[in-house]
């Protein structure tokens, strides 16, 4: 069986939105380039304008899917709304977040900007002041209602993706689920719910399922710091695969050592989709390794170090400075010489289903400058119920390309501040967390449906750049709201269009 794997892309791969350079001008006389000119200033009495102009697709994604209705018929916090109802309040901090807040105050740049008030339909928009007391509302019976809304719309989006992709994921495609934990170390002394990690932070300790390839964050559940990684990610796939399994053909669970756990196994059976996760060496495990014979070894290559040999180097290329500094020092380092990998059958406790143990033996030599003191020998193994189809070089492969979510949950915090936990409560703080996830998935699903395919791998700061900080003008033309965008912008052409293709 072949399956197919979308593939990654690094997020500062250009693949179209580069300037052309026959398109950038020449000077017409000599002399420095900026030439600094005397400016004058002035102010513009009418509040129209806004660097936010590419709010207007965020809204736009809001608007076609529904989402303000979702919020309000599964939120039920005021018996009397004055004016604000629940969605008005999860809206204005989600935009808050998608465009550059990093904590609640940061809702006042949006909140006193008439341009963002027309764009968005409103007259006004709720004070930071009262987004903290609306975060405290929240019980876990309603952390869990706003995880259904946006469950709900990404099912919704990735049926209204283009013809092409859907056939392929229903065809042959397959859904890259990785598991991991983050721990988010804490400053306040008040914090509900907080304990000390392994490491004797104070912290939180957030659970994050993520879509491989495309980043979209499946779910997030806030936990305290004292417990596992793998804690609680039974029940949350149990909830994610049977969405991911209606639209993809296949699934692929993914974690690291941690998830070696039956419970997490088992749910992946339970939900049809394989698993493919890093095994413990266990004793019983480790007696198993060293009886394989040496003529079931096979040579492995890292995918980073194949393909085709690199071309010759360039002439006065830097030296590497450290590793002439450790030489010269005589400390001691390990270095990988070389690979193996071959595979058992394997029948884990409490799994219903038979699995294979992928073994890789790795050969590291320790040295002191150039000399080599000692060599031995280290184990790696992943546990898959993969067909046999996969060699086992092609599961590694694809097991170690979960790393790739270190990069979703690094951007979760410094692309959009996911994890700023900004409220005591621990359920606020839940509450935040699924706004964080709501806005991390808009910039997603536009992508998606209306960008150029290279922007749903770009890091958010790259991101915000090119299609959220665009200068605007929001006019009220009788019955209608216009929004004129900068025409010097760059990726006008490609904001228009994305527009178009949102509308409704």
């Amino acid at each position: 069986m072949h399956v197919s794997t979308p593939s990654l892309r690094a997020s500062h791969v250009n693949a179209g939105t580069a300037v052309d350079p026959a398109e950038l001008p020449w000077p017409t006389i000599p002399g420095r380039v900026m030439r600094h000119p005397k400016l004058h200033l002035e102010a513009d009495p009418r509040g129209e304008m806004t660097c936010y102009g590419g709010l207007v697709l965020a809204q736009q994604c809001v608007r076609r899917f529904g989402i303000a209705p979702r919020l309000d018929a599964a939120l039920h916090f005021f018996k009397r709304h004055a004016p604000y109802h629940e969605a008005d309040h999860v809206l204005a901090l989600s935009y808050t977040l998608y465009t550059d807040g990093t904590c609640l105050e940061d809702q006042a740049a949006l909140q006193g900007s008439e341009a963002v008030r027309r764009l968005v339909g409103a007259c006004r928009i709720p004070d930071p002041t009262t987004a903290g007391d609306f975060l405290r509302r929240f019980g876990a019976a309603d952390v869990a209602a706003l995880g259904g809304v946006i469950d709900a719309v990404q099912e919704e989006v990735w049926q209204r993706l283009p013809r092409r992709e859907r056939r392929r994921r229903r065809k042959d495609g397959m859904a890259l689920v990785d598991l991991d934990g983050h721990i988010k170390p804490l400053y306040g002394e008040q914090k509900e719910g907080a304990d000390f990690s392994h490491d004797g932070r104070w912290s939180y300790q957030p659970l994050v399922i993520s879509l491989g390839g495309t980043g979209e964050c499946l779910r997030v559940v806030n936990r305290p710091g004292n417990v596992r990684s793998s804690e609680g990610a039974a029940g949350a796939l149990g909830e994610v695969l049977p969405g991911v399994r209606r639209h993809f053909r296949h699934a692929l669970v993914r974690g690291d050592t941690d998830f070696d756990r039956a419970d997490v196994l088992q749910a992946a059976v339970d939900a049809g989709a394989y698993f493919a996760i890093g095994g413990r060496v266990y004793a019983n495990r480790a007696a198993l390794v060293e009886r394989i014979p040496e003529a079931a070894w096979h040579p492995y290559t890292p995918p980073q170090q194949r393909g085709a040999p690199r071309g010759p180097r360039r002439q006065g290329r830097t030296p590497n400075v450290r590793a002439a500094r450790v030489a010269a020092r005589g400390y001691r380092t390990l270095r990988s010489v070389a690979q193996w990998v071959t595979e058992l059958a394997f029948q884990p406790p409490g799994l219903t289903v038979p699995c294979r143990l992928i073994v890789r033996r790795i050969r590291v030599e320790e040295r002191a400058g150039q000399a080599v003191l000692f060599e031995h020998y280290r184990y790696r193994l992943m546990l898959t119920n993969l067909p046999t189809t996969y060699p086992p070089r092609a599961v590694l492969d694809l097991g170690y390309q979960r790393c790739d979510q270190e990069n979703v949950i690094e951007q979760l915090g410094s692309g959009i501040a996911g994890w700023r936990m900004p409220v005591a409560e621990f359920q606020g703080n839940a509450a935040w967390l699924q706004i964080a996830r709501l806005a991390w998935n808009l910039g997603k699903w536009i992508a998606q449906l209306a960008l150029p395919a290279e922007v749903v791998r770009w890091e958010w700061k790259r991101f915000r750049r090119h299609f959220v900080y665009v200068a605007a003008k929001v006019l009220r033309l009788g019955r209608r709201i216009v929004v004129r965008l900068d025409g010097a912008h760059r990726l006008l052409p490609d904001l228009l269009a994305a527009h178009a293709r949102l509308q409704v």
